[in-house]
């Protein structure tokens, strides 16, 4: 069947209750791309003192064609139509493997031989299948990371991709934290088709001891109050989705960490003059 395919702009502080709404109402998925404030054009370069215009998210989600409309009342939001051969199939059969280091991440029954480490993983509910930047970024780096003997927290699990490239790829120990349902639901079901176990928790309150790597990737509102936990938890944080921009107030929420240069992705699925996506890894002063 065809979709209903919805975009919404919103402020970055109300992007998780957008996308709760979407869910809420249906969704098949949810993604967030970079934003400009609604009835505005994209700031480019702003005027010298001011702030940059970058605190907007936009929403595209994926609906049944059905969907009542009072669930998306007050969201503001215009619609289009996708064919059901559009998508997930579009990311099926055209745009696989992807490659990050020797990792390779393709469909669950894609009949493509790979070498090397991999994952197999469709598109669902919790979205993530490593063609978002903000996951592409934190995927190459584990790709580049010695993961043996090390416990990797992965914060915001969505579909477990993260969680499960850390086992893929040799960690001791793997723990993943979402307070969504079907997210929890996602990341256990993904771990059990590629031969892991993953204990998926609600709440970082639930999380025991420290780790040596935490993953995050979510928002950067997010990641700030997050920050104390964090701090406590992780030895070494990788915070990602977050913009360029975003970055300097971000290393200041986490006064304890020595963070190096940002690594930065373009997104091809962003529209003209967004800005571009950043990850940072902070290593815990000891």
């Amino acid at each position: 069947m065809p979709w209903l395919r919805v975009h919404a702009t919103v402020p970055e502080e109300q992007a998780d209750a957008a996308e709760a709404r979407f869910l809420a109402a249906g969704a098949a998925a949810v993604s967030l791309f970079p934003g400009s404030p609604p009835n505005t054009d994209a700031v480019i370069e702003p005027a010298p003192g001011t702030t940059p215009l970058w605190s907007y998210v936009r929403l595209e989600a994926l609906l049944p064609l059905d969907t009542d409309p009072l669930l998306l009342q007050g969201l503001g939001h215009d619609a289009d139509f996708l064919a059901d051969d559009d998508w997930p199939e579009a990311w099926r059969q055209g745009q696989v493997p992807l490659r990050f280091g020797s990792l390779a991440v393709l469909p669950r029954d894609h009949d493509a031989q790979v070498t090397g480490p991999s994952i197999r993983l469709d598109p669902g509910v919790a979205f993530g299948t490593g063609t978002h930047a903000t996951t592409a970024l934190c995927l190459q780096w584990l790709a580049n990371q010695r993961l043996a003997g090390k416990r990797v927290l992965d914060v915001g699990s969505g579909s477990g991709i993260l969680s499960i490239a850390a086992s893929r790829l040799g960690a001791a120990a793997v723990v993943a934290v979402d307070h969504d349902p079907q997210a929890r639901l996602a990341t256990r079901a993904n771990a059990t088709e590629n031969g892991f176990s993953i204990p998926v928790l609600e709440d970082l309150h639930q999380v025991d001891g420290e780790f040596d790597i935490v993953l995050a990737n979510i928002v950067a509102n997010t990641l700030k109050d997050m920050a104390p936990p964090l701090s406590l938890i992780g030895k070494c944080v990788v915070l990602s989705g977050i913009l360029v921009s975003q970055v300097d107030d971000l290393q200041a929420s986490y006064p304890s960490f020595d963070f190096r240069s940002a690594e930065t992705r373009p997104d091809s699925a962003s529209s003209p003059g967004a800005e571009t996506w950043a990850m940072l890894v902070g290593v815990r002063r000891s």
